[in-house]
C-alpha cells in the first residue's frame, strides 16, 4: 500500500502542484477534496465513470468543456465533440461507459477514472451485470484510477477477481481535516421522525445557532415509497419540495403520483434558490455539491428493510461531505436517527444460506457447462432470462458472452454479503453504531437520545399536541381513499399505537364528543372495560334458566358494583336494559319454603 501525505498548505488537490491520480485504487481520505475536479482539469485525456446522473449534471454544470454522457446523450454528439476537442474531458455512467469505449478506436492516451467505485457493489443487488461490463471495458484502456474517499473494505476486495493486484494509494491530510459531528437520535421508528421533524419546520420552528436560522432540511432516506408517504402525510406543497432520486420510470412514477405538480428535481447549483425540504436516496446524492446557506441534515436509517438502511461507512461519510459552503453553521453536525435491535433472530441462518446458495451457484455453474451443444443456446436463453426477473435472487449463475461460459456472479454474492453486514452487524446496538462513527472520523456529541417521538430532537422546539394528532387520524380514517387510509392505519399507527385502540373502541362519532382529548378519552375507555368485566361476572352469576328473588338480585348486583368502586344500587331492569340479560317474571320459592316475586333468566 502506497500513502502520499498531503501538504499542510494544500485545501483542495487541484492546488497541489505536481499532484496526478495514480494508477490502481485511490483511498482520497476526505469527500469535497477537488479529486474528480483533478481529473476534470488535468492534460490528459480523460473519461470519469460516475455511478449517478445526478453527480454528472452537477460537475457539467460547473466545468465548461465537460461532455456528459448517459442514456439521452447520442452517438453522434459524442464523436462530434471527440473530433472538435483537442483535450477531451467526458464525463459518463457507468452503464454508458461500454457504449462510449466502443466509439473510441485508439485507446492508448486516454485515462479511466471510475469516480465512487465503492457503488460497485453497493449497487450490485440490482444491476451486477452492469458492474461487471463496466469492469471489463476499463480493462482495456491502460492508466485506470478507482476514486473514493469511502472505498470498498478489504474483506470484499479480496475476494474480488477483477481488484487483484491493484495497486492502493492512500492520502493522508493530518489533524486539519474538519471532524463532522453527529447527533444521534436511536428510535423505535425512525421513519416517523421525519414526520415530526417537518411538521416543525412547517410550524416555524427551526434550529438555531446562535442567530443563524436553518428554514432549510435535507432529508437522506433510502425508499422513494417512504419519501412519497411521508410528503402525503405532512401534506407539503410541491413548491416547498425538492425530490433527489434516481431518474428511472418506476421512481417518476411513484413521485408523480403524490399529487398534481409533483416531479423529480436536481441539485441547485451554488447560488441557485434551494427548496424548504430537499429528500435524496443515496442513489442520487454520491459526489454532489450542495450550497445551501442554511440547510440542516438529518439522515434516516430504517433497518427492518435490507435497502433503507444507511451504510455508515460509506453512505453517511458521503453525506457528511455533501454541504460545500463553509457560510453554512449547520453544515457541520448531521442529525442521524435509526433503530437497533431489529429483531432478526434468524440472522446466522441467512448468513449461512448465502453461503449455500455460493456453493450451489458453482456446481450449477460447472453442469451448465457441460450441456450438450443441442441444448446449450436453450440453458443460455433460460438463464439470462431468469436473472432479467430473479435479479440473483435465487442462483448466483449467469452467462458470460466474452468466455462463452457460465460462471458464478460474485458481485451479486458479495453485495449480498455487504447487506448482510449493515443491517445486522453494523446496527446490532447503540455501542456499535458509536464505534462504527468514530472509527469512520466522526465526532460524537453528548450521550446516546431515546426517541420513540416523546423525546423531539433538541433544535426541534415542539410537536404536536395529541388532541390534533387524533383528530388527524379520525379524519384520515373517515376517508375513503386507500392512499388516506394507508397513511393513518401504517404510518400513524406505528408512531403511535394507541389512536387505533382509541378509534376501534369508541369510533369517530364518541372520540369528537369527548373533544379528542386524551384523558376523557382514557377515562372513557376504562369506563367500558369495567363495563365489559361486569357483563361478564353478571353472566356468570345470573345463569340462564335459573331464577331468582329480586332482593337477592339488587343484592348481588350492588355488591358486584361495589368491587369496582362504582357507588350504585341494583335494579334487576338493568339487567336487561344495559347487560342484556333477558328476563321473565317469576315467583321464587325461598328456603323456608315461602314464595316471593322474582325473575327467570331466559
Amino acid at each position: 500500500m502506497g500513502i502520499k501525505y498531503v501538504p499542510e498548505t494544500i485545501e483542495f488537490l487541484t492546488d497541489w502542484n505536481g499532484f496526478e491520480l495514480p494508477k490502481g485504487i485511490l483511498n482520497k481520505g476526505v469527500t469535497g477534496c477537488g479529486a474528480t475536479s483533478v481529473a476534470i482539469e488535468d492534460e490528459h485525456q480523460t473519461i470519469i465513470c460516475s455511478p449517478r446522473i445526478n453527480l454528472i449534471k452537477n460537475k457539467v454544470g460547473q466545468h465548461k468543456g465537460l461532455l456528459g454522457v448517459y442514456g439521452d446523450v447520442k452517438n453522434d454528439e459524442i464523436l462530434a465533440y471527440l473530433e472538435k476537442t483537442d483535450m477531451p474531458k467526458i464525463m459518463v455512467t457507468y452503464d454508458s461507459m461500454p457504449r462510449l469505449a466502443k466509439l473510441i478506436d485508439d485507446k492508448t492516451d486516454w485515462r479511466v477514472v471510475v469516480d465512487e467505485y465503492q457503488y460497485l457493489l453497493i449497487d450490485s443487488g440490482f444491476r451486477s451485470d452492469k458492474a461487471i461490463a463496466l469492469l471489463d471495458v476499463v480493462n482495456e484502456f491502460d492508466y485506470v484510477t478507482y476514486l473514493s474517499a469511502t472505498p470498498i473494505a478489504d474483506k470484499y476486495i479480496q475476494k474480488m477477481e477483477q481488484f487483484k493486484g491493484v495497486p492502493y494509494t492512500e492520502l493522508i491530510w493530518g489533524d486539519k481535516v474538519e471532524k463532522i459531528d453527529v447527533e444521534r437520535v436511536v428510535s423505535a421508528k425512525p421513519i416517523n421522525n421525519a414526520i415530526e421533524i417537518i411538521r416543525n419546520y412547517q410550524n416555524g420552528d427551526f434550529p438555531k445557532i446562535g442567530d443563524a436560522v436553518s428554514k432549510e432540511c435535507v432529508i437522506f432516506l433510502n425508499s422513494v415509497t417512504n419519501i412519497a408517504n411521508i410528503v402525503r402525510q405532512t401534506e407539503l406543497p410541491p413548491e416547498d419540495v425538492n425530490i433527489i432520486v434516481a431518474d428511472t420510470e418506476e421512481n417518476r412514477k411513484v413521485v408523480r403520483q403524490i399529487k398534481e405538480g409533483f416531479d423529480i428535481g436536481t441539485i441547485p447549483l451554488e447560488g441557485e434558490p434551494h427548496k424548504m425540504f430537499t429528500f435524496c436516496t443515496s442513489t442520487a446524492f454520491a459526489g454532489c455539491d450542495f450550497y445551501s446557506t442554511c440547510a440542516s441534515t438529518f439522515v434516516i436509517s430504517d433497518n427492518k428493510k435490507v435497502h433503507t438502511s444507511i451504510d455508515i461507512a460509506t453512505e453517511l461519510v458521503q453525506i457528511a461531505g455533501r454541504q460545500r459552503l463553509a457560510c453554512n453553521p449547520f453544515r457541520k453536525t448531521i442529525v442521524f436517527i435509526y433503530n437497533v435491535d431489529i429483531g432478526e433472530n434468524n440472522a446466522e441462518i441467512y448468513r449461512e444460506s448465502i453461503e449455500l446458495k455460493l456453493k450451489k451457484s458453482e456446481g450449477m455453474a460447472v453442469w451448465k457447462n457441460s450441456a450438450p451443444d443441442d441444448f446449450k443456446k436453450e440453458v443460455i436463453k433460460e438463464t439470462s432470462e431468469m436473472q432479467n426477473i430473479k435479479k440473483y435472487s435465487e442462483s448466483y449463475v449467469r452467462y458470460d458472452e466474452k468466455t462463452d461460459r457460465f460462471t458464478v456472479n460474485r458481485w451479486a454474492y458479495l453485495n449480498e454479503l455487504f447487506a448482510y453486514d449493515v443491517q445486522h452487524e453494523n446496527y446490532l446496538n447503540s455501542i456499535a453504531v458509536k464505534k462504527l462513527l468514530e472509527d469512520n472520523g466522526f465526532g460524537i456529541k453528548g450521550d446516546e437520545k431515546l426517541s420513540d417521538y416523546k423525546e423531539q430532537l433538541k433544535c426541534i422546539l415542539t410537536k404536536e399536541g395529541f388532541a390534533d394528532r387524533m383528530k388527524r387520524y379520525c379524519e384520515l380514517r373517515q376517508m375513503k381513499e386507500t392512499c388516506r387510509f394507508y397513511l393513518a392505519s401504517d404510518i400513524m399507527e406505528r408512531q403511535y399505537e394507541d389512536l387505533r385502540l382509541y378509534y376501534d373502541r369508541l369510533g369517530y362519532d364518541r372520540i369528537k364528543a369527548l373533544g379528542f382529548k386524551e384523558k376523557d378519552l382514557k377515562n372513557e375507555l376504562e369506563r367500558q372495560y369495567c363495563e365489559n368485566d361486569i357483563r361478564r361476572r353478571f353472566r356468570e352469576v345470573f345463569v340462564v334458566g335459573q331464577r331468582m328473588a329480586t332482593e337477592d338480585i339488587k343484592r348481588i348486583m350492588g355488591e358486584v358494583y361495589a368491587s369496582y368502586g362504582i357507588k350504585k344500587k341494583g335494579v334487576a331492569t338493568q339487567l336487561e336494559r344495559e347487560y342484556g340479560i333477558k328476563l321473565k317474571s317469576a315467583k321464587v320459592t325461598m328456603p323456608d319454603g315461602f314464595r316471593k316475586g322474582g325473575y327467570e333468566f331466559i
